[in-house]
Protein backbone atom coordinates (compact mmCIF):
# COMPACT_ATOMS: atom_id res chain seq x y z
CA UNK A 1 0.00 0.00 0.00
CA UNK A 2 3.35 2.49 0.86
CA UNK A 3 4.35 1.62 -2.88
CA UNK A 4 0.77 2.87 -4.53
CA UNK A 5 0.18 6.14 -2.22
CA UNK A 6 3.69 6.98 -2.98
CA UNK A 7 2.74 6.38 -6.97
CA UNK A 8 -0.01 8.61 -6.24
CA UNK A 9 1.44 11.35 -4.51
CA UNK A 10 4.85 11.76 -7.41
CA UNK A 11 2.31 11.55 -10.10
CA UNK A 12 0.46 14.59 -8.56
CA UNK A 13 3.06 16.71 -7.42
CA UNK A 14 5.17 16.45 -10.64
CA UNK A 15 2.55 16.97 -12.63
CA UNK A 16 1.44 20.23 -11.10
CA UNK A 17 5.18 21.12 -10.81
CA UNK A 18 5.50 20.62 -15.12
CA UNK A 19 1.67 22.95 -14.92
CA UNK A 20 3.49 25.66 -13.37
CA UNK A 21 6.80 25.34 -15.29
CA UNK A 22 5.18 24.63 -18.97
CA UNK A 23 1.83 27.22 -18.77
CA UNK A 24 -0.46 23.81 -18.83
CA UNK A 25 -0.64 20.37 -19.48
CA UNK A 26 -3.46 20.05 -21.88
CA UNK A 27 -4.48 17.93 -24.92
CA UNK A 28 -5.86 20.72 -26.49
CA UNK A 29 -2.49 22.93 -26.12
CA UNK A 30 0.28 19.96 -26.34
CA UNK A 31 3.83 21.19 -25.53
CA UNK A 32 7.01 19.31 -24.56
CA UNK A 33 6.35 19.32 -20.73
CA UNK A 34 3.10 17.20 -22.10
CA UNK A 35 5.02 15.08 -24.12
CA UNK A 36 7.65 13.96 -21.87
CA UNK A 37 5.00 13.73 -18.80
CA UNK A 38 2.68 11.62 -21.24
CA UNK A 39 5.18 9.22 -23.46
CA UNK A 40 8.41 9.35 -20.98
CA UNK A 41 7.31 9.14 -17.10
CA UNK A 42 3.89 7.91 -17.32
CA UNK A 43 3.39 5.33 -20.29
CA UNK A 44 7.29 4.24 -20.28
CA UNK A 45 8.13 4.63 -16.69
CA UNK A 46 5.54 5.14 -13.90
CA UNK A 47 3.19 2.25 -14.83
CA UNK A 48 5.82 -0.23 -15.52
CA UNK A 49 7.37 0.64 -12.16
CA UNK A 50 4.30 0.39 -10.35
CA UNK A 51 3.61 -3.00 -11.43
CA UNK A 52 7.48 -4.11 -11.10
CA UNK A 53 7.55 -2.89 -6.98
CA UNK A 54 4.57 -4.71 -6.97
CA UNK A 55 5.85 -7.68 -7.91
CA UNK A 56 2.68 -8.17 -10.78
CA UNK A 57 5.06 -7.42 -13.83
CA UNK A 58 5.09 -10.87 -15.17
CA UNK A 59 8.62 -9.35 -17.26
CA UNK A 60 11.11 -11.84 -18.26
CA UNK A 61 13.69 -9.40 -17.80
CA UNK A 62 12.75 -8.88 -14.70
CA UNK A 63 12.63 -12.20 -14.08
CA UNK A 64 16.82 -11.96 -14.90
CA UNK A 65 17.38 -9.43 -11.29
CA UNK A 66 19.45 -10.97 -9.08
CA UNK A 67 18.94 -8.90 -6.44
CA UNK A 68 15.08 -8.18 -5.20
CA UNK A 69 16.05 -5.41 -3.19
CA UNK A 70 16.57 -3.84 -7.00
CA UNK A 71 12.65 -3.20 -7.32
CA UNK A 72 12.44 -1.03 -4.63
CA UNK A 73 15.56 1.13 -5.42
CA UNK A 74 14.34 1.09 -9.36
CA UNK A 75 11.03 2.08 -8.11
CA UNK A 76 12.62 5.13 -6.35
CA UNK A 77 14.96 6.11 -8.70
CA UNK A 78 12.17 6.44 -10.90
CA UNK A 79 9.53 8.56 -9.12
CA UNK A 80 12.47 10.59 -7.47
CA UNK A 81 14.00 11.34 -10.98
CA UNK A 82 10.24 12.34 -12.37
CA UNK A 83 10.07 14.63 -9.23
CA UNK A 84 13.38 16.32 -9.44
CA UNK A 85 12.94 17.19 -13.29
CA UNK A 86 9.57 18.85 -12.76
CA UNK A 87 11.08 20.80 -9.60
CA UNK A 88 14.31 21.99 -11.93
CA UNK A 89 12.13 23.27 -14.53
CA UNK A 90 10.22 25.57 -12.18
CA UNK A 91 13.72 26.54 -10.40
CA UNK A 92 14.83 27.22 -14.14
CA UNK A 93 11.75 29.60 -15.27
CA UNK A 94 12.21 31.45 -11.84
CA UNK A 95 15.78 32.06 -12.39
CA UNK A 96 15.33 33.28 -15.78
CA UNK A 97 12.13 35.04 -15.44
CA UNK A 98 10.04 32.83 -17.31
CA UNK A 99 6.18 33.77 -16.86
CA UNK A 100 4.65 30.31 -18.49
CA UNK A 101 1.27 30.86 -18.46
CA UNK A 102 1.31 34.54 -19.87
CA UNK A 103 4.39 33.49 -22.42
CA UNK A 104 2.79 30.40 -23.82
CA UNK A 105 -0.39 31.79 -24.46
CA UNK A 106 0.91 34.34 -26.34
CA UNK A 107 3.40 32.21 -28.29
CA UNK A 108 0.23 29.74 -28.90
CA UNK A 109 -2.44 32.39 -29.71
CA UNK A 110 0.43 34.01 -31.76
CA UNK A 111 -0.23 33.83 -36.05
CA UNK A 112 2.66 31.94 -38.17
CA UNK A 113 4.54 34.75 -39.24
CA UNK A 114 6.47 34.67 -42.61
CA UNK A 115 8.77 37.34 -41.84
CA UNK A 116 10.41 38.19 -44.80
CA UNK A 117 8.24 41.14 -46.58
CA UNK A 118 9.78 41.07 -50.17
CA UNK A 119 8.87 38.83 -52.38
CA UNK A 120 12.60 38.22 -53.99
CA UNK A 121 13.22 37.56 -50.47
CA UNK A 122 10.76 34.91 -49.87
CA UNK A 123 11.85 33.69 -53.28
CA UNK A 124 15.62 33.54 -52.05
CA UNK A 125 14.52 31.34 -49.00
CA UNK A 126 12.67 29.19 -51.05
CA UNK A 127 15.62 28.17 -53.80
CA UNK A 128 18.23 27.86 -50.56
CA UNK A 129 15.69 25.36 -49.15
CA UNK A 130 14.79 23.92 -52.44
CA UNK A 131 18.68 22.85 -52.82
CA UNK A 132 18.50 21.43 -49.10
CA UNK A 133 15.96 19.04 -50.26
CA UNK A 134 17.27 17.91 -53.19
CA UNK A 135 20.31 16.97 -50.60
CA UNK A 136 18.37 15.34 -48.49
CA UNK A 137 16.24 13.25 -51.12
CA UNK A 138 19.37 12.29 -52.69
CA UNK A 139 20.81 11.07 -49.28
CA UNK A 140 17.92 8.55 -49.22
CA UNK A 141 18.45 7.21 -52.16
CA UNK A 142 22.19 7.04 -51.39
CA UNK A 143 21.91 5.09 -48.26
CA UNK A 144 19.07 2.79 -50.04
CA UNK A 145 21.49 2.18 -52.60
CA UNK A 146 24.34 1.16 -49.78
CA UNK A 147 22.30 -1.01 -47.35
CA UNK A 148 23.32 -4.69 -48.00
CA UNK A 149 19.57 -5.79 -46.52
CA UNK A 150 16.57 -3.61 -46.96
CA UNK A 151 13.47 -4.74 -44.71
CA UNK A 152 10.96 -2.83 -46.06
CA UNK A 153 11.68 -4.32 -49.28
CA UNK A 154 11.48 -7.96 -47.84
CA UNK A 155 8.14 -7.03 -46.39
CA UNK A 156 6.30 -5.84 -49.52
CA UNK A 157 7.57 -9.20 -51.27
CA UNK A 158 6.24 -11.52 -48.50
CA UNK A 159 9.70 -12.52 -47.17
CA UNK A 160 8.52 -11.94 -43.28
CA UNK A 161 10.52 -15.20 -41.91
CA UNK A 162 13.86 -12.86 -41.39
CA UNK A 163 12.98 -9.74 -40.30
CA UNK A 164 14.58 -9.36 -37.27
CA UNK A 165 17.75 -10.41 -38.44
CA UNK A 166 17.22 -8.18 -41.72
CA UNK A 167 16.76 -5.21 -38.89
CA UNK A 168 20.45 -5.50 -37.35
CA UNK A 169 21.61 -6.37 -41.37
CA UNK A 170 20.71 -2.97 -42.46
CA UNK A 171 22.48 -1.34 -39.56
CA UNK A 172 25.76 -3.03 -39.79
CA UNK A 173 25.72 -3.90 -43.45
CA UNK A 174 25.47 -0.07 -44.78
CA UNK A 175 29.01 0.30 -46.46
CA UNK A 176 28.19 3.99 -47.43
CA UNK A 177 29.13 7.55 -45.71
CA UNK A 178 27.55 7.12 -42.04
CA UNK A 179 27.51 11.04 -41.76
CA UNK A 180 25.39 11.20 -45.33
CA UNK A 181 23.12 8.36 -43.54
CA UNK A 182 22.39 9.86 -40.09
CA UNK A 183 22.09 13.50 -40.34
CA UNK A 184 21.28 14.31 -44.25
CA UNK A 185 19.08 11.35 -44.80
CA UNK A 186 17.66 9.74 -41.38
CA UNK A 187 18.00 12.80 -39.52
CA UNK A 188 17.42 15.90 -42.29
CA UNK A 189 15.15 14.90 -44.29
CA UNK A 190 12.36 14.61 -42.17
CA UNK A 191 12.48 17.88 -40.83
CA UNK A 192 12.68 19.88 -43.66
CA UNK A 193 9.32 18.25 -44.74
CA UNK A 194 7.95 19.37 -41.50
CA UNK A 195 8.85 22.93 -42.40
CA UNK A 196 8.35 22.31 -45.81
CA UNK A 197 4.88 20.99 -44.44
CA UNK A 198 4.91 24.61 -42.40
CA UNK A 199 5.29 26.25 -45.38
CA UNK A 200 2.37 24.75 -47.52
CA UNK A 201 -0.32 24.92 -44.52
CA UNK A 202 0.39 28.90 -44.00
CA UNK A 203 0.99 29.86 -47.99
CA UNK A 204 -1.22 27.03 -49.64
CA UNK A 205 1.58 27.42 -52.73
CA UNK A 206 1.56 24.65 -54.82
CA UNK A 207 5.29 25.11 -54.82
CA UNK A 208 5.56 24.25 -51.26
CA UNK A 209 2.92 21.73 -51.35
CA UNK A 210 4.78 19.77 -54.77
CA UNK A 211 7.87 20.11 -52.12
CA UNK A 212 6.61 18.43 -49.17
CA UNK A 213 4.76 15.79 -50.91
CA UNK A 214 8.53 14.90 -52.42
CA UNK A 215 10.32 15.08 -48.82
CA UNK A 216 7.01 13.50 -47.19
CA UNK A 217 7.78 10.25 -49.35
CA UNK A 218 11.27 10.30 -48.87
CA UNK A 219 11.03 10.98 -45.38
CA UNK A 220 8.93 8.14 -44.70
CA UNK A 221 11.08 6.06 -46.62
CA UNK A 222 14.39 6.60 -44.64
CA UNK A 223 12.30 6.00 -41.64
CA UNK A 224 10.77 2.82 -42.17
CA UNK A 225 13.31 0.82 -44.55
CA UNK A 226 14.85 -0.93 -42.29
CA UNK A 227 11.09 -2.44 -40.79
CA UNK A 228 11.89 0.03 -36.82
CA UNK A 229 8.07 0.95 -35.65
CA UNK A 230 8.56 3.94 -34.18
CA UNK A 231 9.87 6.54 -36.33
CA UNK A 232 7.18 6.74 -38.69
CA UNK A 233 4.71 7.05 -35.85
CA UNK A 234 6.61 9.63 -34.36
CA UNK A 235 6.96 11.38 -37.48
CA UNK A 236 3.32 11.49 -38.20
CA UNK A 237 2.56 12.88 -34.77
CA UNK A 238 5.79 15.87 -35.42
CA UNK A 239 2.78 16.33 -38.38
CA UNK A 240 -0.28 16.56 -36.45
CA UNK A 241 1.52 18.89 -33.97
CA UNK A 242 2.96 20.95 -37.21
CA UNK A 243 -0.83 21.15 -38.38
CA UNK A 244 -2.18 22.44 -34.18
CA UNK A 245 0.83 25.01 -34.00
CA UNK A 246 -0.33 26.46 -37.49
CA UNK A 247 -4.00 26.87 -36.22
CA UNK A 248 -4.77 24.60 -39.33
CA UNK A 249 -5.94 21.75 -36.64
CA UNK A 250 -7.68 21.46 -33.34
CA UNK A 251 -7.93 18.48 -31.08
CA UNK A 252 -11.17 17.07 -30.05
CA UNK A 253 -11.94 13.55 -28.59
CA UNK A 254 -12.80 12.37 -31.89
CA UNK A 255 -9.31 13.52 -33.57
CA UNK A 256 -8.25 11.68 -30.39
CA UNK A 257 -9.86 8.27 -31.03
CA UNK A 258 -9.13 8.44 -34.33
CA UNK A 259 -5.58 9.26 -34.74
CA UNK A 260 -5.16 6.24 -31.58
CA UNK A 261 -6.55 3.91 -34.13
CA UNK A 262 -4.71 4.50 -36.96
CA UNK A 263 -1.83 4.05 -34.70
CA UNK A 264 -2.93 0.87 -33.23
CA UNK A 265 -3.80 -0.16 -36.38
CA UNK A 266 -0.36 0.97 -37.82
CA UNK A 267 1.41 -0.94 -34.87
CA UNK A 268 -0.56 -4.20 -35.14
CA UNK A 269 0.62 -4.56 -39.00
CA UNK A 270 4.36 -3.95 -38.16
CA UNK A 271 4.00 -6.69 -34.98
CA UNK A 272 2.11 -9.23 -36.99
CA UNK A 273 4.51 -9.01 -40.18
CA UNK A 274 7.35 -9.54 -37.33
CA UNK A 275 5.44 -12.59 -36.33
CA UNK A 276 2.62 -11.90 -33.60
CA UNK A 277 -0.42 -12.90 -33.37
CA UNK A 278 -3.33 -13.99 -31.48
CA UNK A 279 -5.41 -11.40 -29.52
CA UNK A 280 -3.43 -12.59 -26.00
CA UNK A 281 -0.23 -11.27 -27.59
CA UNK A 282 -1.57 -7.79 -28.19
CA UNK A 283 -3.92 -7.53 -24.96
CA UNK A 284 -1.97 -8.68 -22.57
CA UNK A 285 -0.05 -5.98 -20.42
CA UNK A 286 3.24 -7.82 -20.09
CA UNK A 287 3.82 -8.83 -23.65
CA UNK A 288 3.02 -7.28 -27.56
CA UNK A 289 2.55 -3.90 -28.10
CA UNK A 290 1.39 -2.73 -24.77
CA UNK A 291 4.15 -4.60 -22.59
CA UNK A 292 6.46 -3.12 -24.79
CA UNK A 293 5.50 0.33 -23.54
CA UNK A 294 4.63 0.12 -20.13
CA UNK A 295 6.85 -2.16 -19.62
CA UNK A 296 9.59 -3.77 -21.32
CA UNK A 297 10.48 -0.04 -22.25
CA UNK A 298 11.42 0.40 -18.32
CA UNK A 299 12.45 -3.19 -16.91
CA UNK A 300 16.00 -2.77 -18.47
CA UNK A 301 16.17 0.15 -16.35
CA UNK A 302 15.96 -2.51 -13.19
CA UNK A 303 19.18 -4.49 -14.56
CA UNK A 304 21.51 -1.55 -14.97
CA UNK A 305 20.41 -0.78 -11.11
CA UNK A 306 20.94 -4.96 -10.18
CA UNK A 307 24.38 -5.09 -12.30
CA UNK A 308 26.39 -1.83 -11.94
CA UNK A 309 27.84 -1.48 -8.61
CA UNK A 310 27.61 -5.27 -7.64
CA UNK A 311 28.12 -6.92 -10.64
CA UNK A 312 30.08 -4.58 -12.96
CA UNK A 313 31.86 -1.72 -11.52
CA UNK A 314 30.35 1.86 -12.61
CA UNK A 315 31.70 3.08 -15.89
CA UNK A 316 32.68 6.57 -14.38
CA UNK A 317 34.31 8.69 -17.11
CA UNK A 318 33.71 5.39 -19.82
CA UNK A 319 30.03 6.04 -19.96
CA UNK A 320 30.01 10.12 -20.96
CA UNK A 321 28.92 10.99 -24.29
CA UNK A 322 31.54 9.46 -27.32
CA UNK A 323 31.61 12.91 -28.83
CA UNK A 324 33.03 14.35 -25.58
CA UNK A 325 35.51 10.82 -24.66
CA UNK A 326 36.67 11.18 -28.67
CA UNK A 327 38.37 14.05 -28.01
CA UNK A 328 40.78 12.76 -25.21
CA UNK A 329 41.56 9.73 -27.07
CA UNK A 330 39.21 7.45 -25.08
CA UNK A 331 36.60 4.87 -26.20
CA UNK A 332 32.99 5.13 -25.12
CA UNK A 333 31.84 1.92 -23.17
CA UNK A 334 28.17 1.54 -23.51
CA UNK A 335 25.90 0.29 -20.47
CA UNK A 336 23.45 -0.79 -22.59
CA UNK A 337 25.80 -2.67 -24.86
CA UNK A 338 26.79 -4.40 -21.46
CA UNK A 339 23.73 -5.04 -20.52
CA UNK A 340 22.48 -6.74 -23.91
CA UNK A 341 25.61 -9.04 -23.94
CA UNK A 342 24.83 -9.71 -20.17
CA UNK A 343 20.64 -10.58 -20.42
CA UNK A 344 21.16 -12.34 -24.60
CA UNK A 345 24.21 -13.18 -25.25
CA UNK A 346 23.46 -15.47 -28.25
CA UNK A 347 21.12 -12.94 -29.68
CA UNK A 348 23.90 -10.37 -29.65
CA UNK A 349 26.06 -13.66 -31.18
CA UNK A 350 23.85 -14.14 -33.96
CA UNK A 351 23.79 -10.55 -34.68
CA UNK A 352 20.00 -9.90 -33.74
CA UNK A 353 20.22 -7.49 -30.78
CA UNK A 354 22.70 -4.70 -30.34
CA UNK A 355 22.33 -2.87 -27.12
CA UNK A 356 18.93 -2.80 -24.65
CA UNK A 357 18.04 0.85 -24.29
CA UNK A 358 15.79 2.44 -21.47
CA UNK A 359 14.67 5.44 -19.48
CA UNK A 360 17.93 7.61 -19.29
CA UNK A 361 17.88 6.87 -15.34
CA UNK A 362 19.48 3.55 -16.27
CA UNK A 363 22.83 4.54 -18.35
CA UNK A 364 22.89 7.67 -15.35
CA UNK A 365 23.34 5.31 -13.14
CA UNK A 366 25.59 3.12 -14.42
CA UNK A 367 28.12 5.73 -15.07
CA UNK A 368 28.34 7.26 -11.55
CA UNK A 369 25.28 5.63 -9.26
CA UNK A 370 22.72 7.77 -7.79
CA UNK A 371 24.47 10.87 -7.97
CA UNK A 372 24.30 10.06 -11.65
CA UNK A 373 21.02 10.12 -11.65
CA UNK A 374 20.63 13.34 -9.80
CA UNK A 375 22.81 15.18 -11.66
CA UNK A 376 21.89 13.97 -15.05
CA UNK A 377 18.31 14.81 -13.99
CA UNK A 378 19.04 18.25 -13.04
CA UNK A 379 21.05 18.61 -16.75
CA UNK A 380 17.69 17.55 -18.23
CA UNK A 381 15.68 19.41 -16.04
CA UNK A 382 17.57 22.73 -17.21
CA UNK A 383 18.41 22.05 -20.67
CA UNK A 384 14.24 20.89 -21.63
CA UNK A 385 13.16 24.48 -19.30
CA UNK A 386 16.48 26.37 -21.16
CA UNK A 387 15.07 25.24 -24.81
CA UNK A 388 11.37 25.68 -23.80
CA UNK A 389 11.55 29.08 -23.40
CA UNK A 390 14.22 29.34 -26.42
CA UNK A 391 11.17 28.62 -28.94
CA UNK A 392 8.67 30.21 -26.91
CA UNK A 393 10.28 33.52 -26.99
CA UNK A 394 11.27 33.22 -30.98
CA UNK A 395 9.07 34.27 -33.51
CA UNK A 396 6.35 31.56 -34.78
CA UNK A 397 8.15 31.31 -38.16
CA UNK A 398 7.94 27.86 -40.38
CA UNK A 399 11.32 26.91 -39.66
CA UNK A 400 11.54 27.84 -35.55
CA UNK A 401 8.13 26.31 -35.74
CA UNK A 402 9.30 23.12 -37.15
CA UNK A 403 12.20 23.18 -35.13
CA UNK A 404 10.03 22.99 -31.71
CA UNK A 405 7.88 20.52 -33.11
CA UNK A 406 10.95 18.28 -33.83
CA UNK A 407 12.27 18.54 -29.88
CA UNK A 408 8.98 18.02 -28.47
CA UNK A 409 9.03 14.65 -30.37
CA UNK A 410 12.87 14.01 -30.34
CA UNK A 411 13.54 14.91 -26.95
CA UNK A 412 11.29 12.49 -25.27
CA UNK A 413 12.14 10.16 -27.27
CA UNK A 414 15.59 10.31 -26.52
CA UNK A 415 14.96 10.20 -22.95
CA UNK A 416 14.21 6.68 -23.28
CA UNK A 417 17.02 5.56 -25.66
CA UNK A 418 19.85 6.06 -22.73
CA UNK A 419 21.95 9.37 -21.27
CA UNK A 420 24.94 9.84 -22.98
CA UNK A 421 22.91 11.24 -26.29
CA UNK A 422 21.23 13.82 -24.42
CA UNK A 423 24.16 15.36 -22.65
CA UNK A 424 25.31 16.75 -26.31
CA UNK A 425 24.00 15.57 -29.55
CA UNK A 426 25.49 16.48 -32.13
CA UNK A 427 23.07 15.16 -34.91
CA UNK A 428 20.89 17.68 -33.07
CA UNK A 429 23.40 20.54 -33.52
CA UNK A 430 24.17 20.19 -37.17
CA UNK A 431 20.30 19.79 -38.41
CA UNK A 432 19.54 23.00 -36.36
CA UNK A 433 22.01 24.85 -37.97
CA UNK A 434 21.09 23.41 -41.32
CA UNK A 435 17.62 23.96 -41.47
CA UNK A 436 18.13 27.78 -40.15
CA UNK A 437 20.89 28.58 -42.58
CA UNK A 438 18.41 29.74 -45.50
CA UNK A 439 16.37 31.76 -42.72
CA UNK A 440 19.45 33.60 -41.57
CA UNK A 441 21.05 34.11 -45.17
CA UNK A 442 17.68 35.43 -46.45
CA UNK A 443 17.29 37.71 -42.76
CA UNK A 444 20.90 39.16 -43.26
CA UNK A 445 20.08 40.07 -46.74
CA UNK A 446 16.95 42.12 -45.21
CA UNK A 447 18.70 44.09 -42.50
CA UNK A 448 22.53 44.32 -44.00
CA UNK A 449 21.41 47.19 -46.11
CA UNK A 450 19.68 48.54 -43.54
CA UNK A 451 22.91 48.44 -41.26
CA UNK A 452 25.17 50.01 -43.83
CA UNK A 453 22.89 52.99 -43.91
CA UNK A 454 23.09 53.65 -40.55
CA UNK A 455 26.72 53.46 -40.32
CA UNK A 456 26.87 56.05 -43.13
CA UNK A 457 24.28 58.46 -41.16
CA UNK A 458 26.42 58.23 -38.24
CA UNK A 459 29.55 59.24 -40.33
Amino acid sequence: MIWILAWILTLIIGVWLLHKSSGGLSLNKPNLHLVIFGYVYLLSSLIGSLLIVLEIDHSYIINKLLFPESRQLGFILVCGSFLLFAFTTVIVSKIIGFKPDLEFNKYWNAPVDEVFLSEPNKKLFFRIFLGLSVISILSVIYTLLHTSTIPLFSALLGHTADLAKGRIDAKEGYTGIVYVKNILAIGLTPLLSIVAFAYALKTRLWSWRVLFGLLFVAAVVIQVYNFEKAPTLFYMIMLILTSIFVGKLKLNLRLILLFTAVGVAYIVVMYTLLGASGSSTFLNYSQGPIGRIILTQIAPMYIFVDRFGEVYPFLHIYGLPDSILQLYHVDQMRSARVIMMDLFPEKVQEGTAGVLNTLYVGEAYATYGVWGVILGTVYLGVFVQVLYVLFVRLPKHPVFLSLFVFFIVNIPRAMVGGFSDLVINPVWIVLFTIVTFPYAVVRLKETWPKSIKKVKKSS
